[in-house]
């Protein structure tokens, strides 16, 4: 390392770990802050005499766990999940058509039709198909979600069965089923360098012990992120709870 300073950039790379079971390293990841504090309690005795009150007779410092702070910028599935301390399964909806799907409507109220994004092109009847309703006379529709919402002044009545007819496009993602957890476990490793100087600087955080710290606004002014405080864990089989490498830049 021949630079005297340090401006680091890098990318994240996180396995969280659910159940004891790794899920799989995931990155890169933006990241806004990497942050580890080594943390100590200080222990003083202090003299309580005559002359020298208040001065410090001896001082040991008692290692505490090493605190540690991360901002992810890049907000996607894997970092909401941390966020909100959840579990996440895939959603997985095939492309298809529903043919005369009965509904039983409240009117003035949404309805789950029973599949997301819907078509353009919607067909609704009576339950005889005698009688086809008109989109925005008689109903309107909420087609990402997949909901329909019979109007006040249709002739349609409260409680009535209606039949529906529309293709639907597939959808996929994931699931986060949120505040199941109470803490994230995950290996991060950040991989980054020394802008001054080029050098490689690699930290492995072999366990993290974190959760959210602050509030994931929705509405927000400005871009959202995912900030996680917590503590870092030494493992069975090492020796440290985290390394830091720093590699000569290559020649």
């Amino acid at each position: 390392m021949t630079a005297r300073s340090f401006m680091g950039a890098g990318d994240i790379y996180i396995n969280r770990m659910v159940g004891g079971v790794s899920q799989g390293m995931v990155g890169p990841i933006y990241a806004d802050k990497f942050e580890i504090k080594p943390s100590v309690d200080v222990k003083e005795a202090t003299s309580k005499g005559r002359y020298s009150y208040g001065q410090v007779l001896d001082t040991v410092n008692l290692a505490k766990p090493t605190d540690f702070t991360i901002d992810l910028s890049e907000v996607t599935g894997d970092t909401l999940v941390m966020a909100f301390l959840g579990t996440s399964t895939a959603l997985n909806q095939t492309s298809g058509t529903l043919t005369a799907q009965a509904v039983t409507i409240k009117k003035d109220k949404w309805v789950d039709i029973g599949k997301k994004n819907i078509a353009a092109l919607v067909t609704v009847t009576d339950t005889t198909a005698a009688t086809t309703y008109v989109e925005g006379t008689d109903y309107t529709l909420n087609r990402p979600l997949g909901w329909i919402k019979v109007l006040a002044g249709s002739a349609i009545l409260d409680a009535a069965s209606l039949k529906i007819t529309t293709a639907y496009s597939a959808a996929t993602g994931n699931v986060i089923s949120g505040s199941t957890l109470t803490e994230v476990r995950a290996y991060l490793v950040f991989d980054g360098i020394n802008q001054a100087d080029g050098t490689q600087v690699t930290v492995d955080v072999w366990e993290a012990v974190v959760s959210a710290d602050s509030a994931f606004d929705f509405l927000a002014n400005d871009f959202g992120n995912v900030s996680l405080k917590g503590r870092l864990k030494t493992p069975t089989g090492k020796t440290a709870p985290y390394t830091v490498t720093v590699q000569d830049p290559v020649v």
